[in-house]
C-alpha cells in the first residue's frame, strides 16, 4: 500500500516538473538570447496557461536582471510546450471572436479579419497567408506577415495561437537549443559589409546599424578602439538596418553603402565614415551627392555607382537585410553580434573582456568564461554628457521621400 502511494506521488511530482519545464527551459533560452552582462539572472513569470483542442501553450514575461543595473531586460514569450518552440517578439491580445475560432475557420480569420486589422494598426499594407502545407498542427502556428515598406515588401515572422488569442510578431526559436548557435547559422551566409583584413579570425563580430542613427556613430568610436586593441583576432562587418520610420535618409543611405561595399569592398568602411561625419547636415535629397563627393575624394568613378544606386537588385538586398535583422531579433541599433552573441557596445572593459573570452572558447561563446568586469565602468561618460539611445526598431519600414 505505502509503495503504491509512492508511486502514485512520484507520478505527481513527475508531472509537475514536466509542466513547468518550458518554464525552466525558457529561462535558459532568455540568458543566450539576450545581450551578455555579467552575473545575469532570468526569471520567468507565466502570464496564461491555456489548452486548446491543439495543445497547449504558455504566454509568458520574461526579465533579466544583472550587474548592468536599472530597470530588469523584459521580453515576451509565447510557448509551444508540444513542439518545443518559442516566439520571441511584441504579442499582440486580438478581439474575441463569436463564435470562438477553431482549426476549420482559423485559416479564414488570419486572411480575412487579422490582415486588415494589423494594416490599420500599422498604416501600412499588409499581406499574409496561412501556410498551404503547415508542419504538424499545434497550438501555435507560424505565419510569415509581409508588409509594404515604399520601397518594398518586407516578411516578417510572426506567430498566432490557434485559439485566435495572441498573436507575436516576431521569430520562433527551438527552446531547447542556445540561440547563439541558433544566429550563427542564420548569419553564416548572410551578406556582410567586412572591413579589411582578418579573414581568418576566430570571431566575426556583425554589427546592425543604420547610417543615420546617432547611437550608432556614437559607439562605433568605442568599438573601433576594442577592435583595434584586440588585433586580428576579431572580424568586423556591417549589415544594413535603416529605421526609417525615424530616420528619413536611412535607406537611401543603405543602399548607397551597398553599391559602394560591392563595387569597392575596401571603400565601404570609409562611406560609413563619412556618413557619420554628415550625419548632422544630411537629407534624402544629399545622399547621393554625399557619397559622389566620397568617390571623389577617392578618385574613384561615379559611373558605376550612379550605375548601382537606388535600382531593384540592391534596393532588394537591403530588404532581405531588413529581414535578417528582424528573424535574429534586432530591437535596435546598433546591435553587434559576436559569433551569434548579443554584446552591447556600452561599456568598452565588458566587450574587449567578453571578446577575449570568447575568442579563448575557440570562438564558442556558449562555452565562454564569465568576466569579471571593472568596479567602475570604464567608459563613463564624462559628467553632464549622455551618450545617444539605442535606436529602437519600429515593426515596419515606411518610405520617407
Amino acid at each position: 500500500m505505502r509503495r503504491g502511494r509512492l508511486a502514485a506521488i512520484a507520478l505527481v511530482v513527475a508531472g509537475l516538473a514536466s509542466a513547468q519545464a518550458p518554464e525552466e527551459a525558457a529561462k535558459r533560452f532568455v540568458l543566450a538570447y539576450v545581450s551578455y552582462a555579467p552575473e545575469s539572472s532570468v526569471d520567468v513569470r507565466v502570464d496564461a496557461r491555456v489548452t486548446t483542442p491543439m495543445g497547449p501553450y504558455v504566454v509568458a514575461t520574461a526579465r533579466r536582471s544583472s550587474l548592468r543595473g536599472g530597470e530588469p531586460e523584459q521580453l515576451s514569450l509565447l510557448i509551444d510546450p508540444q513542439s518545443r518552440q518559442v516566439t520571441v517578439g511584441p504579442l499582440m491580445p486580438l478581439p474575441p471572436t463569436n463564435p470562438p475560432l477553431s482549426a476549420s475557420t482559423m485559416p479564414g480569420f488570419v486572411e480575412t479579419v487579422l490582415t486588415p486589422l494589423l494594416s490599420g494598426a500599422m498604416g501600412s499594407r499588409v499581406r499574409i497567408r496561412w501556410p498551404s502545407t503547415p508542419t504538424r498542427t499545434t497550438a501555435v502556428v507560424t505565419l510569415a506577415a509581409e508588409i509594404a515598406s515604399g520601397y518594398g515588401w518586407v516578411r516578417m515572422p510572426a506567430a498566432i495561437t490557434m485559439d485566435g488569442k495572441y498573436f507575436m510578431l516576431g521569430s520562433t526559436w527551438p527552446l531547447d537549443r542556445d540561440p547563439r548557435a541558433t544566429r550563427r547559422e542564420m548569419l553564416r551566409d548572410a551578406r556582410v559589409s567586412w572591413d579589411p583584413g582578418h579573414e581568418s579570425a576566430v570571431v566575426q563580430l556583425v554589427e546592425f546599424s543604420d547610417f543615420q542613427c546617432p547611437a550608432c556613430k556614437y559607439h562605433w568610436a568605442t568599438v573601433k578602439e576594442v577592435l583595434d586593441k584586440i588585433g586580428s583576432s576579431v572580424r568586423h562587418g556591417m549589415v544594413n538596418y535603416p529605421l526609417t520610420q525615424s530616420h528619413p535618409w536611412a535607406f537611401a543611405a543603405a543602399v548607397a553603402g551597398e553599391c559602394i561595399g560591392e563595387i569597392w569592398p575596401d571603400h565601404f568602411l570609409g562611406l560609413k565614415e563619412e556618413f557619420y561625419r554628415l550625419q548632422d547636415s544630411m537629407s534624402v535629397e544629399t545622399v547621393k551627392d554625399a557619397a559622389l563627393g566620397y568617390l571623389t575624394q577617392q578618385a574613384l568613378p561615379e559611373r558605376p555607382f550612379s550605375d548601382c544606386f537606388m535600382k531593384d537588385p540592391v534596393v532588394e538586398v537591403v530588404l532581405r537585410q531588413i529581414e535578417l535583422a528582424q528573424r535574429l531579433g534586432v530591437v535596435a541599433t546598433p546591435t553587434y553580434f559576436a559569433n551569434g552573441e548579443v554584446l552591447a557596445p556600452g561599456n568598452k572593459d565588458w566587450m574587449s573582456k567578453r571578446l577575449r573570452a570568447i575568442i579563448a572558447a575557440k570562438g564558442l561563446p556558449e562555452g565562454a568564461a564569465e568576466i569579471k568586469p571593472e568596479p567602475t565602468p570604464a567608459t563613463s561618460p564624462a559628467p553632464g554628457a549622455k551618450p545617444p539611445v539605442a535606436h529602437p526598431a519600429a515593426p515596419l519600414p515606411t518610405r520617407n521621400r
